[in-house]
């Protein structure tokens, strides 16, 4: 018999050891999933942010006055200032044959990276009017660098080429905080990026792992669970596509605690078979000796009490890493905020590149315009006609004040928004909005319907992000209809008891009732690929949400869709603290 209790308790032992062993393992890879979606957001976000950069940049005039040569000591500044306020590692212009004209660097051009020979790809690519990327690999002693360059031009002529380089090591910097390693991979099966300095530039396949926990077999298992004398270290490999980029990023998450959290509950287990087996061997022998059952109960107790002091100081223990847990998760809220923060800035600046040829039109009209007003007054004057030349310049001055206008809104609509909620005019945010889409409302010729009310309504709430609502709803009701033969969207706010309502229709063709319970899911969009991540409506959600308000969708009984936004209105404790 006690040869079979060994064996059972045996049994026992190694089958609490394996399952603690897969439950822990499973808590592992859950922390480490969402450790490397974290790590991989960042270096999304990193390459996003710079990605923009490039393009707006070779718009911009201060560029072509570069390329002209108009001002060099001047532009070198604003080329350095926008390198330093941007993050960027260094902004370089280059002739049309790749040789270098200006750099951010002090010790121009000698400091730049080179010419068009050192970026070759995204040099070609620039010059064929395309976004041009390249990776700089990195050292042991450097960290990599990823270049963006966009084609300037002349007219319809390729006047040179400016480029952005972004050193990785901010990326670097960011996982050093993990404590599992982190690598990105290319296509190739080189290490680009790693928290690890060592590994860069090397081959994945070279670098000298530790053994992958989901390789390993029962007998493994068992043997990871025994002492690790002589054993192989084992980690667990995990990984997250980037597939704009053709990379793999990967982390190796250190899997020791498992084996001691494993060895633990085997531990308990040949406690509890102990003592199973002890109130076995004790039912038995009181069948033969009654004499010894008082002291036998006795030890029964002494032995119950330590388990109770046992079971306690794992109590205690538990409670502990409940603590611990509870402020992480209030520190991973947190840290999920700012990252909303952050997802609705990029939101806006897309919603801005989606608006900017419209933009670009809006302020080509108005600028031929000046400069034709301004040579016929200059024909004016020269003819001692100076009264009327004054017509053409006070229509000048109009002009300047609308692009200025303009300019204004585009400056507050891309600043960082805050979390601060203060009273808001619906009003206001209603007039911003229409005032950066109207360039794109002229071009699609829709008939925009615009109901306000006498009086002005005020919310609680953050001017931007409500700005950034609006004009994420009247850009999709925009592209409903687009294919429309009388398209027409209708705006419409009023009070309705004590909230603000404010619908956006179309005449669209409507949304699915398939579609409709998705139609606020992140990364859920009926655009085809390359119209649209399927952020917008998510975003809008979340911030009236934020704001005490609610966002609905639904088909109107007449055709098309509308969305209805509703906010409860500023109370008086609000707009006296304001």
């Amino acid at each position: 018999m006690a040869v079979a209790t060994l064996v059972v308790s045996l049994a026992v032992v190694f089958l609490t050891g394996l399952a603690s062993l897969r439950f822990t393992l499973a808590e592992i890879e859950t922390r480490a999933d969402a450790n490397l979606a974290v790590q991989t957001a960042v270096l999304e976000r990193l390459l996003d942010k710079f990605r923009l950069l490039s393009p707006l940049l070779a718009r911009g005039p201060e560029t072509g006055r570069m390329v002209a040569g108009e001002g060099t000591e001047f532009d070198r500044n604003i080329v350095s200032v926008t390198a330093g306020m941007s993050g960027a590692e260094e902004i370089w212009l280059m002739d049309p044959g790749g040789r270098t004209l200006l750099s951010s660097r002090d010790n121009v051009p000698s400091g730049a990276i080179g010419g068009g020979s050192m970026i070759p790809d995204a040099f070609y690519q620039a010059t064929q009017g395309q976004l041009g990327r390249e990776l700089i690999p990195g050292t042991p002693e450097v960290p990599a660098s990823y270049v963006f360059a966009s084609p300037l031009r002349s007219g319809n002529e390729l006047a040179g080429v400016l480029a952005v380089r972004v050193s990785l090591g901010d990326v670097e910097q960011a996982w050093a905080l993990s404590k599992d390693p982190i690598v990105a991979v290319d296509g190739k099966g080189r290490v680009v990026v790693s928290n690890v300095p060592n590994w860069r530039n090397k081959g994945f396949a070279s670098l000298d792992l530790t053994r992958n926990a989901a390789d390993l077999t029962l007998l493994d298992r068992l043997a990871l669970l025994l002492p690790t004398a002589g054993q192989r270290p084992v980690h667990m490999e995990l990984a997250a596509s980037l597939p704009v980029l053709g990379w793999q990023v990967r982390t190796f998450a250190d899997v020791e605690s498992a084996r001691r959290q494993s060895g633990w509950a085997m531990l308990i287990a040949l406690l509890v078979c102990v003592i199973a087996a002890g109130v076995l061997w004790l039912i038995a022998f009181r069948r033969r000796e009654l004499d010894r059952q008082i002291r036998r109960d006795k030890a029964a107790a002494l032995r119950l009490e330590r388990r109770v002091k046992a079971r306690t100081a794992e109590l205690r223990t538990a409670n502990r890493q409940l603590e611990q847990e509870v402020s992480e998760r209030l520190q991973a809220e947190a840290d999920l905020r700012q990252m909303q923060a952050e997802l609705v800035q990029a939101a806006k600046l897309a919603t801005l590149g989606r608006m900017s040829a419209a933009l670009s039109h809006e302020y080509n009209q108005p600028l031929a315009a000046i400069r034709s007003d301004a040579e016929i007054a200059e024909m004016l004057i020269d003819r001692g006609r100076a009264d009327e030349a004054k017509g053409n310049l006070t229509r000048i001055g109009g002009m300047v004040s609308r692009m200025a206008e303009i300019a204004k809104t585009l400056k507050g609509f891309t600043r960082k928004s805050g979390t601060d909620i203060k009273p808001v005019s619906l009003r206001q945010v209603v007039d911003e909005a229409m005032l950066l889409l109207q360039p794109q409302i002229k071009q699609t010729k829709v008939d925009l319907v615009i109901d306000l009310p006498e009086e002005n309504l005020i919310v609680g709430g953050g001017r931007i992000r409500l700005e950034q609502v609006v004009i994420n709803l009247l850009a999709n009701a925009l592209d409903a209809v687009s294919t429309e033969a009388q398209p027409t969207v209708c705006l419409t706010l009023e009070q309705v008891g004590g909230k603000a309502v404010m619908s956006v229709r179309d005449n669209g063709t409507g949304i699915s009732e398939d579609v409709l319970p998705q139609i606020f899911d992140p990364f859920f969009t009926t655009k085809d690929v390359g119209a649209g991540l399927g952020l917008g409506l998510s975003i809008a959600y979340k911030i009236v949400h934020d704001f005490s308000g609610s966002l609905s969708a639904d088909n109107h009984e007449d055709g098309g869709a509308v969305f209805t936004m509703s906010l409860p209105l500023a109370d008086e404790t609000l707009l006296a603290a304001e």
